[in-house]
């Protein structure tokens, strides 16, 4: 798709059919104009699904079989074990689980680890709604701000990347931020834009920056779906019958989960519900927390991972 294995392959196209690239100068109206008018005839470059030359098709071995393809966890959970160390544990309830190549890194609730190179955590929920950063690996704030303050009390907050914080609560509003940490110093903590669209207290907050994309869930019984880029309004998810407690996008896929009470509902990038399960077994418990198993784009063994109030997953 790009580079010079792309140049040898005579496989390049005009940089504006490439989506980064595109959004990168969209900023200029006759530009972006242009660039529409390209990808309304010619398409966009789908997104690379290959950055590394492809494997070898093995005929002998079964699939799922090889080591490359283990068989999931979810289909031997009577083998599931703890494991024999628990991971470093926070001084109260666990508030994010990141899995990074070397390490799982596990941070207390209102707690969200910025940038695994740094370590560098950010953390909000104080009795004045202001906000901190911190050390993951000494456990100290180095900075508190107040940029919040005006905000009113801070429920949720998500990190695209080291750069940027998204922030919501009982305001109502979604604020981005701009930051800017480096080496246990805050440079800077700057509102690049708020996002009005609720109605009531905003609960919970998914965001990816592979598919340009912020939900938002809030008590008033909806989801808003922001592109992150634009930090415009793209559409609303409704239908849920409570507030929404949980969200989770899928980065591969771009599928939204959003949780209402045991009420766990799927939507495609578009806003389109692709189906509603109950997921209670036996007593009505309210799904707290949802993920999704994102192993292959193709492979269609993948899950979606919810943990209830019953203590059941």
């Amino acid at each position: 798709q790009q580079g010079q294995a792309a140049v040898e392959s005579v496989n390049t196209f005009h940089p504006y059919f490439y989506a980064q690239r595109g959004r990168q100068d969209a900023k200029d109206p006759v530009i972006k104009s242009t660039i529409l008018g390209y990808v309304s005839n010619f398409g966009q470059i789908p997104k690379q699904l290959f950055t590394k030359p492809h494997p070898p098709r093995s005929g002998s071995k079964k699939e799922g079989s090889s080591p490359s393809h283990p068989t999931p966890f979810f289909f031997k959970l009577d083998k599931l074990k703890p494991s024999t160390q628990p991971f470093r544990l926070p001084r109260g309830p666990v508030g994010q689980i990141l899995c990074l190549e070397k390490e799982v890194v596990v941070l207390e609730k209102n707690h969200l680890l910025m940038s695994p190179l740094f370590g560098c955590f950010f953390s909000w929920g104080f009795p004045d709604n202001s906000c901190a950063f911190g050390n993951y690996s000494t456990e100290k704030n180095f900075a508190v701000s107040e940029s919040l303050c005006v905000w009113g009390e801070t429920l949720c907050a998500a990190c695209p990347n080291p750069t940027t914080v998204i922030t919501a609560g009982t305001s109502t509003v979604v604020c981005v931020w701009d930051v800017a940490v480096s080496k246990d110093k805050l440079s800077h903590m700057k509102l690049r834009q708020p996002l009005y669209g609720h109605t009531d207290t905003v609960t919970c907050l998914a965001v990816s920056e592979v598919h340009s994309l912020i939900v938002s869930g809030s008590r008033d019984l909806t989801c808003i779906l922001w592109d992150l880029d634009e930090l415009s309004y793209v559409t609303q998810l409704a239908g849920h019958t409570t507030s929404i407690s949980a969200l989770a996008i899928n980065e591969l896929t771009g599928e939204i989960a959003s949780c209402a009470g045991p009420l766990l509902y799927l939507w495609t990038m578009k806003g389109q519900l692709l189906t509603c399960t109950d997921t209670s077994c036996g007593s009505e418990a309210d799904i707290l927390c949802v993920s999704f198993t994102q192993r292959h784009e193709w492979d269609a063994r993948n899950v979606v991972v919810t943990g209830c109030a019953d203590g059941i997953i």
